[in-house]
């Protein structure tokens, strides 16, 4: 009996529709891929994926991608339900409550922050997030449009 992908046991809570879209299925202007790597810790997902649906209005969903392997989707409207929004005049996100939030407790030394690099295919505008900015550029899963382009 085959069984759908399985989340990993950090970002489980993110993920709210196991379907993955194959290669020639729709992934259109209504969802875009977030690549990273599985040991991206949870509360750097969130913030990217608060900048992923800030950066694009339009966008109902974002595919979960670690390691290269899609293993579900999460909603705008379950993200936001679930994690607190950021206070918009300090500029900083919340500290208690929400997922993610964990003990409340912070960690000593600097913090690192993640930045979600943006790429486009310039014939059907599909896009994909990474985290990380040092691979490849991403390939456009519909066959023959290639490698996509960094977007601003």
């Amino acid at each position: 009996m085959e069984t759908g992908p399985e989340a990993p046991r950090g970002y489980e809570a993110l993920v709210h529709d196991t379907r993955v879209p194959d290669a020639t299925g729709d992934g259109g202007s209504g969802q875009a891929r977030l690549e990273f790597a599985a040991g991206t810790r949870l509360p750097e997902l969130i913030e990217t994926l608060r900048y992923v649906f800030v950066t694009d209005p339009a966008l109902n969903s974002v595919l979960l991608v670690p390691d290269g392997r899609p293993v579900g989707s999460t909603a705008r409207v379950r993200f936001e339900q679930q994690v607190p929004a950021a206070d918009p005049y300090d500029g900083e996100t919340p500290l208690r409550g929400g997922l993610g939030a964990g003990d409340h407790g912070t960690l000593p030394g600097t913090p690192t922050r993640f930045t979600a690099y943006r790429y486009r295919c310039g014939q059907c505008g599909r896009a994909t997030y990474r985290i990380a900015a040092d691979e490849a550029p991403p390939l456009c899963p519909t066959a023959g449009h290639g490698a996509m382009r960094m977007a601003r």
